[in-house]
C-alpha cells in the first residue's frame, strides 16, 4: 500500500507540474513531434532515388526509427526528469529525501516524476509504428518480439544513463555528459554495415549501441539470433552493475543536512 501511495503522489505531482508548465509542456511536445517527423522525412529522402540501402527498405528503416522514438519516449515518461535531477543531487547531497523512503532509492530516485509531454508524444509514435508495421505485413510472433526489444532498449538506455549518473559519486561535474546515450543512438540510428568494421565491433559488443538500432530489422529478417541473445545478457548484466555502482556511490555519499 505504501508503494501505490507513493506512485500516486508521483502521478499527482506530475499532472500538478504539467498544468503550471502547460506553455512549455506543448512547446516541449511539439519540438519533438518535429524533430521526429524531420526524421520520417529524411527517411524519404535517404530512399528516394533507390529502393534499399545495406539490405534495408524504406519501410524498414522507418519501423527502425518509430521503435528508436517508443523506446526514447517510454525512457523520457518514467525516468528523464530523474535523471536530470539525480546529478546535482548528488553532487549537492539532497539525496536523503529518497534514501529514506520505504523503496529502493535506485528506483525512488530516479522514477521521481512522470514526464507527460512524452506521453503525447509515445502515442503519435505509436500511431507511425502501427502504420510501418502493417505495411511491412509483420506477423503477430515479430510483433511480440520488436515490443519485447523496444522495452529492452527502454532499459539499455536508462541503465546506460544511470551508470554515467552515478560516475559523479566519485567525479566531480559530469553533468555535462547528460543526453549522451540518446544522442549516441541517434547518431547511430543506420544500418551497422555502413560503419567501419572498428566502430560495429566496438558499438555492437563494447557498449552495444548498434544493436538498440539493428535488432528491430534483425527480428523482421530473421537474423543473428545469437547476437540478440548477447544484447540482452549484456542489457542484464550493466543492470547488476549499475545497482553495484550505486551501491557502492552512498557510501561515498555527504547530505547537505
Amino acid at each position: 500500500m505504501r508503494i501505490l501511495h507513493i506512485l500516486s503522489a508521483i502521478w499527482k505531482k506530475s499532472v500538478n507540474e504539467f498544468l503550471i508548465y502547460r506553455g512549455t509542456s506543448l512547446i516541449t511536445f511539439l519540438l519533438a513531434l518535429i524533430f521526429f517527423l524531420i526524421q520520417i522525412f529524411t527517411g524519404h529522402i535517404y530512399f528516394a532515388s533507390t529502393h534499399s540501402i545495406n539490405g534495408w527498405t524504406q519501410n524498414q528503416y522507418l519501423i527502425m526509427l518509430s521503435c528508436i522514438s517508443l523506446a526514447t519516449y517510454l525512457y523520457n515518461i518514467f525516468f528523464i526528469v530523474g535523471h536530470e535531477e539525480l546529478a546535482s543531487n548528488i553532487l549537492n547531497g539532497n539525496l536523503d529525501y529518497y534514501l529514506m523512503r520505504p523503496i529502493s532509492s535506485y528506483w525512488s530516485a530516479t522514477c521521481s516524476q512522470i514526464d507527460i509531454p512524452s506521453i503525447f508524444n509515445l502515442i503519435v509514435s505509436s500511431i507511425f509504428f502501427s502504420f510501418y508495421i502493417i505495411k511491412e505485413r509483420v506477423t503477430g510472433l515479430k510483433i511480440l518480439l520488436l515490443i519485447l526489444i523496444i522495452v529492452l532498449n527502454v532499459f539499455f538506455i536508462f541503465v546506460l544513463n544511470q551508470i554515467f549518473i552515478s560516475l559523479n559519486f566519485w567525479i566531480n561535474g559530469l553533468t555535462a555528459i547528460n543526453g549522451i546515450v540518446e544522442d549516441s543512438i541517434s547518431i547511430a540510428s543506420r544500418p551497422m554495415q555502413i560503419f567501419p568494421r572498428i566502430i560495429q565491433n566496438i558499438f555492437t559488443f563494447v557498449i552495444p549501441i548498434l544493436l538498440v538500432t539493428n535488432v528491430p530489422i534483425m527480428i523482421l529478417k530473421g537474423q543473428k539470433s545469437v547476437i540478440i541473445i548477447y544484447y540482452l545478457v549484456f542489457v542484464l548484466l550493466a543492470y547488476f552493475g549499475s545497482k553495484l555502482m550505486w551501491k557502492k556511490g552512498l557510501t561515498r555519499y555527504s547530505s547537505a543536512n
